[in-house]
């Protein structure tokens, strides 16, 4: 990667853990103790209970409302596939970059690699576990997969701001640089991409399938009435 563009990357790290970290100085939020309450109660969005709450309850109306029940079992198994791919993917990340946390140091650089982390024992500590941030790529995988389903602007709103507010909540709790919950958002969107686009092309080549046998069935019935043949 050239130095500049490391360079560059590392100044917003740096720039933005000095003015949203709860205990620099320079922060907006500096000793806001609401702010703080405020943003531990947000970041509990990122956990994955709300996500399998939601899960939940969408199986609770597939009774509820029957005639709409399609709809509820394809967000069911787009958030489902897409929390399941996005976990993989965070935790083998963490592991392979083992960047330290900015809770542990305030240069960003800090990236120790999975052979540096088994070498000193740190395989497993969340110390070393920033990049990137698992809250992060865990809501907005549910956001992104859901904003591909649901057309209201005012829940796609809701939702995006959510997340925003999560992002800002690792950031401003210490427990992530700007680059991990960026990189998360970017992250996840691509695999909420593929995962939609999966269950979009099952579909796609069951109705091909589907199209075919009905073209298939009305060639033979134009066949039989040429040949004056009665069912």
């Amino acid at each position: 990667m050239p130095l500049q563009l490391t360079n560059n990357i590392f100044f917003i790290d740096r720039f933005f853990f000095k003015h949203l970290s709860f205990f620099s100085k320079s922060s907006i939020f500096y000793n806001s103790k609401n702010i703080e309450k405020f943003f531990r109660i947000i970041t509990k969005f990122g956990e994955g209970y709300f996500e399998l709450s939601l899960i939940l309850i969408l199986f609770l109306f597939i009774f509820l409302n029957k005639k709409k029940s399609h709809i509820f079992k394809k967000y069911i198994t787009g958030i489902f596939f897409t929390l399941f791919f996005t976990q993989i993917t965070v935790n083998l990340f963490k592991l392979l970059f083992g960047r330290a946390r900015p809770s542990v140091t305030a240069n960003p650089e800090k990236f120790y690699g999975v052979l540096s982390l088994i070498k000193n024992n740190f395989l497993f500590e969340g110390d070393y576990a920033s990049f990137p941030s698992g809250h992060t790529i865990t809501i907005w995988g549910t956001i992104w997969i859901l904003s591909f389903f649901i057309k209201s602007r005012y829940i796609k709103t809701l939702l995006f701001l959510l997340g925003f507010l999560v992002g800002i909540s690792r950031i401003y709790l210490v427990y992530h640089w700007t680059t991990d919950v960026i990189a998360s958002i970017i992250i996840s969107y691509f695999i909420a991409k593929f995962v939609y686009n999966r269950m979009h092309g099952i579909s796609f080549v069951k109705d091909s399938v589907y199209g075919k046998k009905v073209k298939k069935i009305g060639r033979i019935k134009r066949k039989r009435e040429k040949l004056g043949v009665v069912n």
